[in-house]
């Protein structure tokens, strides 16, 4: 019987999704296979221990088990569950932090299974599906805001240098060159994010991953934010750009970042300078996953470029 038939046997709900196989046996080729193996028990003690009635692993479910639940006393809530991995001890960790302010409230958590339990969103829409665009600026801002509490001790949290050492990567992986990618962008790319990393302004927890398919909509809570990385570094950094698409015109990018920054009070200048970093970057981390260069991250950086650094 193959993995995906025992899970819906002794789940009795679903099952794990190809998409999501496919991510952990790719990242993760040994202990990966062995996780997946050990799903559907695992996900059976957390229905016994935490009581819990599991629904269906959400069809599009890439990188994580992720299902719908019901608890003993009826209300719903939605249970995680991965490799129990630095990044996901992370994420528990942010989650611990925010403590429900701008993020999903976690309500029970067992970082060696990596397993957690979160509250439902309701009704859970993305912010990137909202036809008004100044209403979702004005929306991922006040998140912002609500998210970006000074930070008694660092923890175990990484810092923004820890992320940008991946430009480093890049450049070693070529060979001190910069491979497919237009060696003029990814000297910029690096060269403004040094910059920024020296003279960042003072340090938050930052979701370190938000944008706007990363912000649902809750009928109690305005805008709550999943899947937080928790990065140490300067709020500017964490200012969301909404996915590109052919109606993102320059006039478009622009006038939602005159929206976020007159809300914000960001510097214009490090708001573009931190997008145009952050694009570029992404398309190095998508190469690393993939080995294809990702055209649209590329395209971003470009756009941003167009408007000025």
């Amino acid at each position: 019987m193959e993995l995906i038939d025992q899970t819906t046997v002794l789940t009795g709900v679903g099952f794990c999704p190809p998409a999501l196989r496919e991510h952990i046996i790719k990242g993760h080729p040994e202990t990966g296979k062995k996780w997946l193996a050990d799903l559907p028990a695992l996900l059976k003690s957390a229905e016994k221990i935490w009581q819990l009635s599991l629904g269906a692993c959400f069809p599009d479910a890439s990188f994580n088990f992720v299902a719908p639940v019901t608890r003993a006393d009826g209300s719903q809530a939605v249970l995680k569950c991965g490799l129990p991995t630095l990044a996901l001890c992370n994420e528990i960790a942010a989650l611990r932090h925010f403590n429900g302010q701008g993020a999903v409230k976690l309500l029970q958590a067992d970082e060696e299974q990596g397993l957690f339990l979160l509250d439902k969103v309701e009704p859970g829409t993305l912010l990137e599906t909202h036809t008004d665009p100044d209403y979702a600026t004005r929306l991922a801002v006040e998140l912002m805001q609500r998210l970006h509490k000074p930070l008694n001790t660092p923890g175990s949290f990484q810092t923004l240098a820890d992320l940008f050492k991946g430009f480093d990567d890049l450049y070693q992986r070529f060979d001190g060159k910069t491979g497919p990618f237009p060696s003029v962008l990814i000297d910029h790319a690096q060269g403004i994010s040094r910059e920024l990393l020296d003279s960042q302004s003072a340090p938050v927890l930052l979701h370190g991953d938000l944008h706007y398919a990363n912000i649902l909509l809750s009928k109690a809570n305005g805008a709550i934010a999943i899947d937080p990385k928790g990065f140490i570094g300067e709020p500017e950094y964490e200012t969301p750009l909404p996915r590109l698409t052919p109606e993102l015109t320059k006039k478009v990018l622009r006038r939602r970042l005159d929206v976020l920054i007159e809300m914000s009070g960001f510097d214009r200048e490090r708001i573009i300078a931190w997008l145009f970093a952050k694009a570029t970057l992404a398309a190095w981390w998508s190469f690393e996953d993939t080995g294809e260069i990702s055209l649209p991250f590329l395209e971003c950086a470009e756009r941003v470029l167009e408007i000025g650094i």
